[in-house]
Order: C-alpha cells, then structure tokens, then sequence
C-alpha cells in the first residue's frame, strides 16, 4: 500500500471512529433515562479534559517550548488561557449565566478540540514514513472516540437542540482528515522552530481552557452540594426556565468521582501511545 492510499484510508477511519464516539450519546439522549446517564457522563468528560489538561497538553506545550525560549513560557501560557476563559465566563457573562441555558463551553471546547485535531492531521499528512504514519494514527484513534464523547455529552448538557448537536459533531470529526489532506497538499514557509513554538503555544493555551472547564463547569456542576443545587433550582424558577430538577439527595455522588478518576486515569493510559507517535 503506498503511503497516501494509506493516508486517506486512516483518515476515513479517524472519521469513523469519531462519529461513533460522539453518536453514543446522541442515541442516548432518545431513552427515559438519558438524565442519568448524561449526568454521569459529563462527569466522566470532565475527567477525561481535566487528563487531557494536566496530562497529554500541558506536557507537551512545556517539551515544545522549553527548548525554544528560557522561561516558564507554557506555564504562564496554561494561566493566561485559564485567565481568559474566567474573564469571559465570570467577569463579562457572569451576570447572565442564570439567563442563558446554553453555555459557551461547548463552543470553546469545539474550537479547541477542532485546532488539536487539525494539527495532529498535519503532523500525519506531513509524515514521509508509513511506520511511523501507522504509529501516529494509532495515537490519534485512541483519543478521538473519547474526546468526540466528552464534546458531545457537553454539548447535550449545554442544552443545545438535536440538529446543531449533529452539525457540530459533523464538523468536530472532520478537522483530523481535514488536517491530513492539508498536510498532504501543503508546503509550508515556517521553519521548525517557528511551528514548535505555534504548536507548543496552542497546547499551553489550551491547557489552562481544558482545566477551567473541568473543574469550574463540569466538576463543580455534578459534584455540587445540595445547598447550591437549591440555589440553582430557585433560579432556574425564577427566570421561567425550570429545566432544573428539584434538588434531592444524589445518589451518584462517588460514582460521579470514580467516573471523574476514570476520565483521568484514562487519558494517563492513552497519552504514552501519544508520545510514542511522536
């Protein structure tokens, strides 16, 4: 087989492999207990993007850039993107959040996860050795079913309709090929340490967005005490929503935590494949 036929069937197969990660929850929505089921689900994302921040991003920002520039640059970088996400999120938006049933999570983790992919599909399209092409799908296969379920069980927590659910799910599982088309089409004018510090910058960036949104959105929502519960509830009352169920004794609590160190431990076991791809 030669190495573009190779190619193009991996990339018919990332896209595969994401539409079924992202269809679970999707086909799960349409069941009675799909409440549950998202509920435990979105603590299990947010596992998997608090693994993603800590574990496979931030690393690979700080390897990037350590070698480029002597400073802390990803480091200060996973700060500023945490920084910017809690400006827009509870500085600018803050007063409105009780307004607005759809988050803007689902946008900035689709955005972010959208940039990743494409650069992990360049970095395919670009390889000139089937190997070590073969090694990099791999890496990619074993985190695009994850992530695609992570995005789409937030998106579905945000409250978004069925069919902007689909196109954003669409959209999520073409930017790898699209990044491995880009990569066989292009010829590129940066040098290589121009490309590590824009790749390592993305990843720091990213990070802190990934660790923000893990703990501060989905962590604090499943796992949240039954006082706030209440408190969300009235206000969910008061502004005509009432999409928020009575507050209740949460029999999920542990498993909502054993489901959020699954989502860690998880992408600990994923990212050595990630490594060895690189």
């Amino acid at each position: 087989m030669s190495i573009v036929a190779f190619k193009l069937l991996a990339a018919a197969t990332i896209f595969a492999v994401g539409l079924i990660g992202g269809l679970i929850p999707l086909f799960a929505a349409q069941h009675a207990a799909s409440r549950r089921f998202f509920s435990l689900g979105n603590a299990f994302a947010g596992g998997l993007f608090l693994g993603v921040g800590f574990i496979h991003l931030l690393p690979e920002g700080i390897e990037k850039l350590e070698g480029v520039v002597d400073y802390p640059l990803a480091a200060l970088l996973a700060a500023l993107g945490l920084g910017v996400l809690l400006l827009i999120d509870r500085v600018i938006f803050g007063d409105q959040r009780a307004d607005q049933p759809q988050s803007l999570y689902p946008y900035v983790l689709l955005g972010l996860l959208s940039v990743h992919s494409v650069i992990a599909g360049v970095s395919l399209g670009l390889e000139p050795h089937l190997a070590a092409s073969a090694i990099i799908t791999l890496g990619i296969l074993c985190h695009k079913a994850s992530a695609a379920f992570a995005l789409m069980v937030s998106i579905h927590v945000a409250g978004f309709e069925a069919e902007r659910q689909k196109r954003m799910l669409a959209l999520f599982v073409s930017m790898t090929p699209l990044g491995i088309l880009l990569g066989l089409l292009a010829t590129t004018g940066l040098d290589e340490t121009s490309t590590t510090l824009i790749a390592g910058g993305f990843d720091a960036l990213a990070a802190g967005t990934f660790i923000y949104v893990a703990i501060l959105d989905i962590i604090d929502e499943e796992l949240a005490t039954r006082e706030v519960r209440m408190a969300r509830f009235v206000m969910s009352s008061l502004s005509g929503q009432d999409d928020v169920p009575m507050p209740a004794e949460d029999p999920d609590r542990l498993a909502k935590f054993l489901l959020v160190m699954a989502g860690i431990l998880l992408i600990g076991l994923l990212v050595p494949l990630s490594h060895i791809a690189e």
